[in-house]
């Protein structure tokens, strides 16, 4: 597998050197407390006293971790920050960044500054409301977090590799538990791709044509409060204990150091030549306490809506493409970027090496197609795009990110939905170019807004995207089926695509053609308007579901029973 990047747990570390280096045992716990002192320095404004700090921890990170590791990164950024305000303060005159929508700038002091207070201020996030407000740090999304609101807070610092094919992270994160736990579950569906249980599935035989290519997360430390705690990672799941008794109720803290190894396939989650795009990579709290089902049939994926604040290092090779994303530095052969991305279910990414950019725009928000065939349509795939993003803000709410990006691949599956990313394969854009992109756009509310259970009701969302497609796109006007079945089957009841879209894809269209039909089209489409204003980044369960819609029709019978709170 090549070289590794990771943090290094309580292992002795030698230095990266042979000669005139250094050895410490534990090296993490000694930048930690560097990085702690940084803080408190630079708090004080003792910018000579943190700058000393900063330049000993750098020394030390670099002989024991290496020039490439994310401490090391850290402390050479919060030199370059310091040196900066320096500048400014003897009345040296800086070039303004550009900002990422081009509608302002700013400073590049003021941007390190913030860089700074993001890399070395883990815990106490949100004593600085600007974290998780809009800033000036990145372009702002329409919605924040709302007073109270407890959705989760990720802060991820990550480094890819390229020729290991490896991304080195880490990942912390601030949410409330209700009561008392006896512990922590999260997400790993990355593991999916190491899981050969699935290689007779219709998508490994495809996305494997060009050779197997396994992926993985591996964990390589957990800390609750900045303390280690034990945990257990196996398959698709995290589970993270407390070292003695529970965990109490009310704000937890989690850090998570891990590596990931991306498998060049044609998946959802994939690369080649040209690019790597990833869905679904972070870990991420379990919903339920319930591991998704062993299957590639369906999304077997659910998150809560969450904030992501990001650092992410790349080669000069490779562009991050990421919805209110910007790159704030370069530094040698590599260049950093940074923003917040707020109230989104997952953190896709698409690290774009060598593909070819289109821009449309509608309103403020910005539509980037990222396309490398001579089968792209790039101009159907635009106006396409445009035209239902037109169609939905103004028929069920706003889109409340600025960016939407559209990346083509060669995966098995026609497109997949991510918040603020649509993949759409070369196949359907020569075959269904427009039903494809108007389909995934609609995925942008109908599950990555309003969000619902993927696994054991996906027709709460194909079913409703089939129908706008249907409905708004080709124009089919809706008519009465009687009774709709097969809705109460999960998504491993089903052992091919074809069976399964036939249930949820196409039984759940009739069903919203059933209630559009008995409620009319007016009320029907206030209906939806109103879905959206009481669910938007929620997770919607069957029964609610059912008792809204049945509120709305009168007639509970119309609507498939809720299998799952």
């Amino acid at each position: 597998m090549g070289r590794k990047r990771h943090f290094p747990a309580r292992l002795p570390v030698r230095p990266a050197s042979g000669k005139g280096g250094i050895y410490i045992n534990d090296p993490l716990s000694i930048l930690k407390d560097l990085e702690e002192k940084y803080v408190t320095f630079y708090r004080q404004g003792r910018y000579a006293d943190a700058e000393a700090v900063a330049e000993r921890a750098l020394d030390i990170a670099r002989q024991t971790l290496g020039p490439g590791h994310l401490y090391t990164i850290t402390f050479q950024n919060n030199i370059a920050c310091l040196n900066r305000i320096r500048q400014d303060k003897a009345g040296t005159a800086i070039q303004p960044a550009e900002r990422s929508t081009g509608k302002a700038t700013l400073s590049l002091w003021l941007a390190a500054v913030l860089l700074v207070l993001t890399l070395i201020i883990p815990v106490t996030w949100s004593v600085f409301p600007f974290f998780s407000q809009s800033g000036p740090v990145s372009a702002a999304p329409a919605l924040n977090p709302g007073e109270g609101d407890a959705l989760p807070f990720y802060r991820v610092r990550a480094v890819f590799y390229p020729r290991e094919k490896t991304i080195a992270g880490e990942e912390e994160v601030t949410f409330e538990c209700a009561g008392p736990k006896n512990e922590i579950l999260f997400n790993l569906y990355f593991n999916r791709y190491r899981d050969v249980g699935l290689d007779s599935s219709e998508i490994r035989q495809y996305a494997f044509q060009r050779g197997k290519d396994r992926g993985y997360i591996s964990i390589q430390r957990v800390l609750h409060n900045g303390t280690p705690v034990p945990f257990k990672a196996e398959g698709e799941v995290l589970q993270i204990l407390p070292p003695e008794g529970v965990f109490p109720p009310g704000k937890q803290n989690i850090t998570i150091d891990f590596e990931l190894k991306i498998p060049y396939i044609a998946d959802r989650s994939g690369g080649n030549e040209r690019g790597i795009w990833l869905g679904n990579w972070l870990p991420t709290l379990n919903v339920d306490g319930r591991p998704s089902p062993p299957t590639e049939i369906g999304d077997p994926f659910v998150n809560l809506s969450s904030t992501y604040e990001v650092l992410f290092t790349v080669p000069r090779e490779y562009s991050l493409v990421l919805s209110n994303v910007q790159k704030i530095r370069e530094e040698g052969n590599q260049q950093v970027y940074h923003g917040i991305v707020e109230r989104v279910r997952d953190l896709p990414i698409f690290l774009n090496r060598s593909y070819k950019e289109a821009v449309i725009t509608l309103g403020d928000v910005q539509i980037h197609y990222y396309f490398y065939s001579p089968s792209s349509r790039v101009q159907t795939v635009l106006e396409t795009a445009k035209r239902a993003l037109a169609y939905f803000q103004d028929n069920v709410g706003e889109y409340p990110w600025q960016q939407l990006n559209i990346v083509e691949n060669d995966m098995y599956l026609e497109g997949m939905e991510y918040s603020t990313m649509v993949l759409v394969s070369t196949r359907a854009l020569q075959n269904n170019p427009a039903g494809t992109v108007f389909h995934e756009v609609a995925h942008q509310w109908f599950y990555n807004i309003i969000g619902s259970d993927q696994i054991n009701a996906p027709y709460m969302d194909e079913g409703l995207v089939q129908f706008f497609t249907a409905y708004a796109l080709n124009g089919q006007e809706p008519r009465f089926h009687g009774d709709v079945y097969g809705l109460d089957k999960s998504v491993d009841e089903f052992n091919t695509w074809s069976r399964y879209q036939n249930v949820h894809y196409r039984n759940g269209q009739k069903l919203f053609e059933n209630l559009y039909v008995v409620m009319g089209r007016d009320k029907f489409l206030q209906a939806i308007r109103e879905y959206y204003r009481q669910y938007r980044f929620s997770l919607v369960s069957p029964l609610e579901f059912k008792h809204f819609f049945a509120e709305k029709t009168g007639d509970e019978g119309l609507l498939p029973a809720g299998r799952r709170n």
